[in-house]
């Protein structure tokens, strides 16, 4: 659990997971523009002191999925902001491989990036939440809605996602508590720089015209910026959407949408 920077007494709180970098770091950035207290949590430190120097907020490194990690964090986030009115979890992680190519570790590893970081966030934080009537998103992916090729964990972990939004939000909706998922499609992060790798490789092409390649079927044909998914991220915290509980907001570009069966009559 580490240190603060100076803090806003004013605006609401959030804390993200997976806030030192990507859509995590982007939602820290928009969210302390806009006057909310951010505190941003994550393993790799020295990110998140960058992020909470930047915007005046608070850095905790701790692992998502770590229950003794997240009921510090919260614990931490209470002191310095007095509640919580938003969680944004964020922390994932890949789980890359057909089932044969997966062994228990590799599912093990892969079930705690994706799935026991939200759920134990969640938990850890509900009941800062359930005090002020505030709300949580998960980061989830449009592997939630199909299964891309050779990535079993990871497709079964962000469906799974998708049931545990929908369960909280039954549970707790009663109680104020809003709870809604994000499910991006392909998104310039550097985990998604990382994942471009052998295809550039492979293809012999540059990073540029990978993240063309993988996106030319979706109808807007690029990837969204971090920036992009942390606008919808915080319309859903927001009291615009105050309405809208246990569902999944696609933003991919219009991917999901293609029916591939069609596809060689547009070549």
């Amino acid at each position: 659990m580490q240190r603060g920077h100076a803090l806003s007494l004013s605006g609401r709180s959030v804390l993200i997971t997976g806030g030192g970098t990507g859509i995590g770091a982007a939602c820290a950035r928009r969210l302390a523009a806009e006057g909310w207290r951010v505190a941003v949590l994550g393993r790799r430190h020295e990110l998140l002191e960058r992020v909470a120097g930047e915007i005046g907020g608070l850095a905790v490194a701790a692992d998502a999925s770590r229950a003794e990690d997240m009921h510090a964090a919260v614990t931490l986030v209470a002191e310095r902001f007095g509640g919580l009115d938003a969680l944004i979890a964020n922390a994932g992680g890949h789980g890359i491989g057909a089932a044969l190519e997966t062994d228990d570790a590799a599912w093990r590893a892969a079930r705690l990036a994706n799935l026991d970081s939200a759920f134990v966030a969640a938990r850890e934080a509900l009941p800062l939440l359930l005090a002020r009537r505030g709300s949580i998103v998960f980061v989830s992916s449009i592997a939630a809605l199909g299964a891309p090729a050779e990535a079993c964990g990871y497709t079964t972990f962000k469906h799974a996602v998708i049931g545990l939004t929908r369960s909280l939000a039954r549970d707790y909706g009663p109680k104020g508590v809003r709870v809604n998922a994000v499910c991006p499609g392909w998104v310039r992060t550097p985990m998604s720089d990382e994942e471009m790798q052998p295809l550039m490789r492979s293809r012999g092409i540059t990073l540029e015209q990978a993240y063309e390649l993988v996106t030319a079927d979706a109808p807007l044909r690029r990837p969204a910026s971090p920036e992009e998914i942390a606008a919808v991220c915080r319309f859903l915290i927001s009291h615009e959407a105050s309405i809208i509980t246990g569902t999944a907001i696609v933003a991919d570009g219009g991917s999901t949408i293609v029916d591939v069966g069609t596809l060689a009559f547009s070549r």
